[in-house]
């Protein structure tokens, strides 16, 4: 395995400090560019190497082994710039925090958004890959076009309503670094504090607060994953330190020191009781990582 030739690269860096989940062991090699050009070069480097790689956000969506990463991982906290390019246009890095998106952009002017964008953990670069949202919206419904860097060089992707769809798209795959977006907004005439006020208490409210991924799987057409997963009488139900929480069932917690089989564990009872139950198959949204 090749020593990366970056000052920013760090040797066997823990990995479960970078999730949301607290839970993996270490990566090999841990790339962590400081802007846009060291983001460029450590990922056409990584791609030309034969060893396995990852690219990593704010790790709100992932589950790592605890075995950690026998390669290389790209981690893009340090994309933080959001620039303003006038018309309701911003262009924003890739680890931007989603919050500070909100916080900073959307709710100041009172675009619409905060309806949709709310309470998402995790990055940018992250909610643009799934195409994170709620039943307002998702992120790549405000998108305008997004840059990314991968085997075909540094492209920018032009954004239409056939390139995404429910926590998926089609214009990035997992060797694609997410540079940045640029975003155009609307401006509304609802007060998008309020909103943002209201929908954040809702979710402390009817969220579980603690390590975790947010929502575990995604909604199939027939029905929301959390009832499903309730109706089969998992809530509270635990393996070792991983529990299914009794708040909402479509969240599966590390509340004491989980390890990654405790929770692999019961994302695979969940989907066994569901099938057998409703004769539905659960589909993970969370990111398994071996």
């Amino acid at each position: 395995m090749n020593t990366p030739p970056f000052d920013f690269a760090v040797q066997d860096c823990p990995l479960a400090p970078a999730t949301l989940y607290k839970v993996g062991g270490n990566a090999r090699w841990a790339l962590v560019p400081r802007d846009a050009a060291e983001a460029i070069a450590a990922c056409t480097w990584m791609l030309e190497q034969a060893d396995r790689h990852l690219i990593l956000g704010r790790g709100s969506n992932v589950l790592i082994s605890d075995e950690g990463f026998p390669g290389y991982v790209l981690i893009t906290t340090g994309l933080t710039g959001i620039e303003a390019l006038g018309d309701d246009r911003y262009r924003v890095e890739g680890g931007v925090d989603l919050d500070v998106l909100v916080r900073e952009v959307i709710v100041p002017n009172d675009y619409h958004g905060a309806g949709a964008l709310t309470g998402i953990p995790g990055s940018v670069g992250g909610a643009i890959y799934m195409n994170a949202g709620t039943v307002n919206g998702a992120t790549c419904d405000f998108l305008e076009s997004v840059d990314l860097a991968g085997p075909n060089g540094v492209v920018t992707a032009a954004m239409d309503p056939s390139k995404y769809a429910y926590r998926s798209q089609a214009f990035c795959t997992p060797d694609d670094l997410i540079l940045q977006g640029v975003f155009r907004f609307e401006p509304s005439d609802e007060d998008q504090l309020a909103i943002y006020n209201r929908y954040i208490e809702r979710r402390s409210q009817k969220q579980p607060r603690g390590d975790c991924c947010g929502s575990v799987f995604k909604n199939p057409e027939s029905g929301h994953a959390g009832q499903l997963i309730e109706a089969c009488g998992l809530k509270g139900k635990r393996r070792g330190g991983a529990v299914v929480s009794p708040m909402h069932a479509n969240f599966i917690m590390n509340e004491d020191n989980a390890t990654f089989e405790d929770i692999v564990g019961l994302i695979g009872l969940c989907k066994q009781r569901v099938r057998e139950q409703f004769g539905i198959e659960l589909q993970e949204e969370v990111r398994i990582v071996t």
